[in-house]
């Protein structure tokens, strides 16, 4: 019954995928916003984090009103970030460059050309899956390490839409080893650090909290010498994406690789930290990563 459960989810995302796919750019977006208020609606677990994040972020400087305008702005984000995915298969070679003005990709052209491979990291904010797209066109390729899905089927299909442009996946369970391989040939190797881990990930300060960072990402520019850089899509007012590839971020080394660690995931953080204050309603508040 499961496998057959599972076969039907996937069939439902190749239909999805093949009917958003043939709608326009302002079509999506307005498509992603009717599903996540019907998520609101629906959802109530998601939604009550997502109020109990952004209240706890925030420390009472917003009212409960202000809390359900931005809970609901992010649902409704996460949404048309969805169905911008699900539309990646359809994309014309050019139309990324056409569709998302990028800023910022000399940096990952200068830090690549180092010779020790190239660490980039971004957050569960903006369009995150747009960035190495968007990378992806302009002759940079990555291999994000992500975790599979439970579903076998719709996983495969997931991928595929991650590996438009040339893109690649690495399983995260072993990822670490195969992506400092990839790096000591001088590839390209993306990761997300806002995914709470208690066991494996730092602790960093983030909005005045103690949250954790996938600290896997420091351990592997430490071990291979990869520069840091970030990167993050978000979307403009005028409804149009911009993606934006900021500058490294130091990599220092002092023999205290703990220690070392915490500073690069701090920093990281922080960059992280702020776009989301800068743009709040498109990062994704559901996620439980702050604690109180």
């Amino acid at each position: 019954m499961r496998r057959l459960w599972w076969r039907a989810e996937a069939a439902a995302l190749d239909v999805f995928a093949a009917a958003v796919g043939r709608t326009g750019p302002r079509a999506r977006l307005a498509l992603g916003s009717a599903f996540g208020t019907v998520f609101w609606g629906v959802d109530a677990r998601h939604r009550r984090a997502a109020q109990r994040n952004i209240a706890l972020a925030y420390g009472g400087q917003l009212s409960t009103r202000e809390v359900n305008r931005l809970a609901l702005a992010s649902m409704r984000h996460f949404a048309r970030v969805l169905v911008e995915t699900a539309a990646f298969g359809h994309y014309r070679p050019d139309e990324t460059l056409r569709l998302v003005r990028a800023d910022g990709i000399e940096h990952l052209r200068n830090a690549q050309a180092r010779g020790h491979g190239l660490l980039g990291f971004s957050g569960h904010f903006g369009h995150w899956e747009l960035v190495r797209l968007v990378a992806a066109q302009h002759g940079l390729p990555s291999l994000a390490v992500a975790r599979p899905l439970d579903n076998p089927y719709l996983n495969r299909r997931v991928n595929r839409l991650r590996e438009a442009g040339g893109n690649g996946v690495i399983a995260k369970r072993g990822g670490v080893a195969a992506a400092l391989q990839y790096l000591r040939e001088g590839r390209f190797v993306t990761m997300m650090v806002d995914q709470r881990s208690e066991h494996s990930g730092v602790a960093v300060p983030f909005f005045g909290h103690q949250a954790f960072a996938a600290g896997s990402l420091a351990a592997l520019a430490l071990r291979s010498g990869a520069p840091i850089v970030p990167g993050f899509a978000f979307l403009e007012p005028d409804k149009s994406w911009h993606a934006v590839i900021g500058p490294e971020v130091p990599v220092v080394r002092t023999g205290d690789l703990r220690a070392d660690a915490r500073r690069i995931m701090t920093d990281c953080s922080a960059v992280l930290e702020q776009w989301v204050r800068r743009y709040p309603e498109q990062w994704l508040w559901t996620h439980a990563r702050l604690k109180a």
